[in-house]
């Protein structure tokens, strides 16, 4: 369950000596870049990427790095198609969190076991549809800008804050997203760097739309 929660992403080089959460947004109105922002991304059907994941467990010496490839639908969820050095698919949808390999299903997590998982997957899914409004009902919100590079940071209310430290968000104008992270209280981290991203404003085919059942 924890695949998407464990992660630290590496912003952009122009934010590395400048923390996004100095910049916190105060208002209840979003500024002006990250509502065309969210206007832009929500304006997408799916993002298809290449991902390259380094997770980082305080209790193993060396962190695991996995590439793949990355799908998000807006109307069906998220799917990560692990290539090397295992192979498996996660899938995450508003139903649950899903593992499998080779079609055998090896675990599932339906969203309504635990109020927390539930929480997880509506905020994972959030992130990437360019809700950024209601992502505020979850997340208190910076945002750092320089040029056509930008950052968003997240800090969790509620539930969430129990687990995870913050989320960053960072990519480029227009609408290009290219690195996600997430920092658990505990330490734990993963980052998550998308390459050759392609979006869409068109629906699923058939057979895409079979990876998600």
């Amino acid at each position: 369950l924890f695949f998407f929660v464990l992660m630290l992403g590496v912003s952009s080089p122009l934010f590395a000596e400048e923390s996004v959460f100095k910049h916190p947004i105060t208002e209840k109105s979003l500024p002006s870049t990250l509502t065309e922002l969210s206007r832009q991304i929500g304006g997408f059907q799916s993002m298809r990427s290449d991902f390259v994941q380094t997770k980082k467990i305080s209790v193993l010496k060396f962190p695991l790095i996995t590439k793949g490839r990355f799908l998000y639908a807006a109307d069906y969820g998220v799917l990560w198609k692990i290539i090397t050095p295992f192979e498996a698919e996660i899938v995450i949808t508003s139903a649950g969190y899903f593992e499998r390999k080779k079609g055998e299903m090896l675990a599932a997590t339906p969203a309504g076991a635990k109020p927390q998982i539930q929480s997880y997957l509506n905020a994972f899914l959030l992130l990437f549809s360019g809700k950024f409004k209601e992502l505020q009902q979850l997340f208190s919100l910076s945002f750092l800008q320089s040029g056509n590079d930008w950052v968003i940071g997240f800090t969790p209310r509620g539930g969430l804050a129990k687990v995870i430290q913050n989320i960053q968000l960072s990519g480029s104008l227009a609408a290009r997203v290219d690195n996600l992270s997430i920092k658990e209280v505990n330490g734990d981290f993963t980052k998550i760097q998308f390459h050759d991203t392609a979006y869409s404003t068109q629906t699923l085919s058939e057979s895409e739309q079979k990876l998600f059942q």
